[in-house]
């Protein structure tokens, strides 16, 4: 039988590892600013090209690889998007209508809706993803598990009005805690409750290290679910 392992840092491990990091200026820019109007499948393909080239420091035979793979996902995202417009486009507008109204039900069926067609654009690009993934290095399969869980955390203080040097603490903690989380391998319940403690450690990292008192009151939290 498999052994299952599951480092996880406490918080205070986090937000040393986060400012450690910062203060060494490691390489974990910010993703683009996201556009008021959606993005192209073309726009978005090539920006996540472009970061992992950038983040992951591929050499040039791993980046004339990984383009053509990038290609493969472009061509596949595009397939999907041209077979799927017309759904896209009415759980969209469904989605709006049911922000302006007050029907619980309504609201919660339209996110369902759009949830459902994210899941299914994602799967489109499986194959393309795992090939894109098979290309970089343990250590760089790492970098950028902590990018892509920056790009995940980041929106959530957006008003917060993040300073340059608080964006770099979080995403330096975001890489700690990716590198932890990697660490929890298995799919039995030390391994999932191991994974929510590293999730939790970072997010209470961000917001009662990194954030200031004024900042605090500007994230919104949902109750945590017991």
């Amino acid at each position: 039988m498999k052994k299952i392992t599951c480092k996880t840092n406490t918080w205070a491990t986090i937000i040393l590892g986060a400012l450690l990091l910062a203060g060494m200026g490691t390489n974990l820019s910010a993703a683009p600013r996201a556009k008021a109007t959606p993005k192209s499948a073309q726009e978005t393909v090539m920006e996540q090209q472009e970061l992992v080239i950038r983040e992951c420091k591929l050499n040039d035979e791993q980046q004339k690889t990984i383009k053509e793979k990038f290609k493969l996902k472009l061509e596949a995202l595009e397939t999907w998007e041209k077979a799927n417009a017309e759904k896209v486009k009415a759980a969209e507008e469904a989605a709006k209508t049911a922000r302006q109204g007050s029907d619980a039900a309504a609201k919660k069926k339209a996110a369902s809706d759009l949830k459902e067609l994210e899941a299914n654009r994602n799967q489109a690009t499986a194959d393309t993803d795992k090939a894109i993934l098979d290309v970089l290095s343990d250590e760089q399969k790492l970098i950028w598990a902590g990018v892509e869980l920056a790009q995940a955390t980041l929106p959530h203080y957006k008003k917060a009005n993040l300073t340059d040097e608080q964006t770099a603490k979080i995403k330096a903690a975001c890489l700690v805690a990716a590198k932890d989380t990697a660490a929890c391998t298995g799919d039995d319940k030390k391994a999932k409750q191991g994974k929510t403690t590293i999730q939790k450690s970072l997010i209470w990292a961000i917001d009662n290290v990194i954030l200031t008192a004024e900042q605090r009151e500007t994230v919104s939290r949902k109750p945590t679910r017991k």
